[in-house]
């Protein structure tokens, strides 16, 4: 059982009087044994005769001791042990208490330097407290006009974090909610928005990258789960140091618009048609006149203007075809009871779509082939046909030779889609000869920036298995005039990998990224960012994690090509990696084929972080970095990765020093003692 300071100090002072006492009885066992047997014997006799004498000069003696302990106690060490748990008090509970104990006269002094210090802290405490009242007032005064101003504007407002949470939103943006779908702060956005459709947006924000002087912002239509039809403009949130911190969504209700428009819509198709099919019973007649040609060509160009300006006010989006489609089969089992079966092609294909009219038109499709068929299951196949997204839907019991697009009103909705997208739809075979749906839409062009790559919004945790070799130290060219640098002044390139899987032997480097760090200083300038042809397929589960598909490789150079430009990126520095045995042995693989050998020295931050974090149990990217306060972006992107590598690395640098590494000669052969190090893939 632990001792308190109390028993400490008493099991001490014990020790200390039992020492001389057994001291005294040592010299008196030693006088004893010296003395001759007569002498031995007469001085037994004396204690003995004056054994009363004797007893209470012990008695006495062992009485003052404990006087001595007991005022010792009381009188210092006691009144000690209350003070610090009264400084607690006073600077945490309660600025007006003060310190009342009784003590020796030393102890005395310091309790009234203590009070005299704390009648000080408790005015200085009320000065600060009014000051921040009267603050808070002002700022209270504003926040309220603020918030007035705020809560009345006509536009809904959410704002949210980087994971879809709630921070602020205003009274309009309660309109979207539902019994089941409640809009509050902590709560998600992505319940009453469709996560996909939140995503893509930034996504295609991210891709565009505008100027400086340009919103970054991106529109589209969707309905609420209380069938609110809205238009939302979504814009991303910067932190001071334009890192990701969040998205605000700004939206408008157009039910009342769309209604407007649709009637307009109507008015103007009912026109145009009857005018046409006067024009085509007077063709039928023979009495075309030049006038009457004239009519109909300026009516085919007015309809032609017509779709384009209702394009224009209709926001596109670039979507994935994985995305609109998940949101599709969502939407179907929500509203039709309709369950859709999905085969998606090996790569994520790219179209410009409208969301909200995307959604519904497809939809009226399962409407369609639900009341026709009298079934509740359909499959929906999905392929690349030169520069068009091909959709089939299968038709169940197809060669009854339905007539599918009977229902006229659910098809007038489709042929607006097919106009606005450019999109065709016919009634097809596909290669087993099911008759379906087959419904053709334009792809589209998504360019990658050539910073960023991933959308914001986090994807679930994702880390590559530990790779560990020995030799990365061991097998290394030594400089000895660069291992005794210090760490603070070497020149290093950080760089990071992305491959299509993680078997060092069989899969291949498709993106190498890295940065310099010069003077402790990481250069912004100074970037190195390859997209890679491995020459193989990309499989499906690795493209889900760095978003990069066969598409945006094909026709990039080989690492034949790019692994000696990242050597002479590289030259006369220190390699810097995360997991840094994996990346060497995919570039090891590659010795034979490019010629290039990387036998620098190299460090790696997994390695230094479980030096100066040795009690985490987590060392991976995204756990140091969260020790290191560091936001990462693009994560799992080669040269997002890189970044947040080298701003580890610059924070364990000083943390390293405390732990007395402070050369490039240091910290190898810190690394070499870890547990990691000696382990081999």
């Amino acid at each position: 059982m632990s001792l308190n300071r109390k028993n400490k100090f008493l099991w001490f002072t014990g020790i200390l009087i039992l020492l001389p006492f057994i001291f005294f009885l040592a010299i008196l066992a030693v006088f004893w044994y010296r003395l001759s047997p007569t002498n031995q014997n007469f001085l037994f006799e004396i204690i003995r005769e004056h054994a009363v004498y004797f007893f209470i000069s012990f008695f006495l003696f062992f009485e003052a001791v404990g006087f001595t302990i007991y005022a010792v106690l009381n009188k210092f060490f006691i009144p000690l042990t209350k003070i610090s748990d009264e400084i607690s008090v006073i600077s945490t509970v309660n600025s007006s208490h003060r310190i009342d104990i009784d003590g020796g006269k030393e102890i005395l002094t310091i309790v009234k330097a203590i009070n005299l210090f704390a009648d000080h802290y408790q005015n200085l405490q009320k000065n600060i407290k009014e000051e921040i009242n009267k603050k808070r007032a002002e700022l209270e005064i504003e926040k309220n006009m603020l918030a007035s101003f705020f809560d009345e504007l006509p536009q809904g407002i959410i704002a949210c974090n980087t994971e879809g949470e709630i921070n602020l939103f205003n009274k309009k943006a309660k309109t979207l909610e539902d019994q089941n779908h409640i809009i509050g702060i902590g709560r998600s956005i992505f319940n009453i928005i469709d996560k996909d459709i939140i995503t893509n947006a930034l996504y295609e924000i991210n891709v565009k990258k505008p100027k400086k002087h340009e919103a970054a912002s991106s529109s589209f239509i969707t309905l609420s789960p209380g069938n609110v039809l809205i238009k939302a403009d979504i814009s991303p949130i910067a932190d001071q140091r334009d890192n990701f911190a969040g998205f605000i969504v700004v939206f408008y209700d157009i039910g009342k618009d769309f209604e407007l428009y649709a009637k307009i819509d109507n008015i103007f198709k009912c026109t145009a048609n009857e005018i046409l099919a006067f024009l085509d019973k007077i063709k039928k007649e023979k009495m075309v006149t030049p006038e009457i040609a004239a009519i109909e060509e300026n009516l085919k160009k007015s309809e032609k203007e017509y779709i384009e300006k209702i394009k224009e006010r209709l926001p596109f989006l670039v979507v994935s075809d994985r995305d609109i489609l998940t949101t599709v089969q969502k939407k179907a089992g929500e509203k039709l009871n309709v369950s859709l079966k999905i085969e998606f092609p090996a790569h994520i294909n790219w179209i410009r779509i409208e969301t909200y009219s995307f959604i519904y038109a497809f939809l009226s499709i399962l409407t369609i082939l639900k009341n026709k068929t009298f079934k509740k299951t359909f499959s929906c196949t999905l392929c690349k046909e030169e520069n068009l997204l091909s959709i089939f839907f299968h038709i169940p019991g197809g060669e009854k030779n339905l007539k599918i697009f009977r229902d006229d009103n659910l098809f007038l909705k489709l042929k607006d889609f097919l106009n606005y997208h450019e999109a065709q739809i016919s009634l097809s075979f596909n290669e087993k000869s099911e008759k379906g749906i087959k419904i053709m839409i334009p792809l589209a062009e998504m360019k990658e920036s050539e910073e960023v790559r991933n959308i914001v919004i986090a994807h679930d945790a994702y880390e590559r298995p530990d790779f560990f070799d020995f030799d990365l130290f061991t097998k290394r060219k030594s400089d000895s005039k660069l291992n005794e640098m210090r760490l603070k002044d070497i020149v290093y390139t950080v760089f990071d990998t992305e491959t299509t899987g993680l078997d060092t032997r069989n899969d291949e480097i498709i993106s190498i990224g890295a940065v310099r760090i010069v003077n402790g200083r990481i250069l912004t300038g100074e970037k190195f960012d390859r997209l890679i042809d491995p020459k193989i397929n990309i499989p499906l589960e690795s493209e889900k994690i760095h978003g990069i598909n066969g598409e945006m490789v094909k026709g990039k150079p080989d690492i034949q090509e790019v692994l000696p430009l990242f050597c002479k990126f590289s030259e006369d520095t220190v390699l810097v990696a995360h997991n840094a045995a994996f990346d060497m042995k995919m570039f090891s693989m590659k010795e034979a084929e490019t010629g290039i050998k990387f036998d620098g020295p190299i460090l790696d931050t997994l390695l230094l972080a479980l030096i100066v974090y040795p009690m985490f149990e987590k060392h991976n990217m995204a756990a140091i970095a969260n020790f290191a306060g560091i936001d990462i972006v693009g994560r799992h992107t080669a040269i997002g990765d890189a970044s947040a590598t080298a701003q580890i690395f610059l924070k364990l640098i000083p943390l390293l020093a405390k732990k007395g590494i402070h050369t490039l000669n240091d910290a190898t052969q810190a690394s070499k003692k870890t547990l990691y190090s000696k382990l081999k893939y």
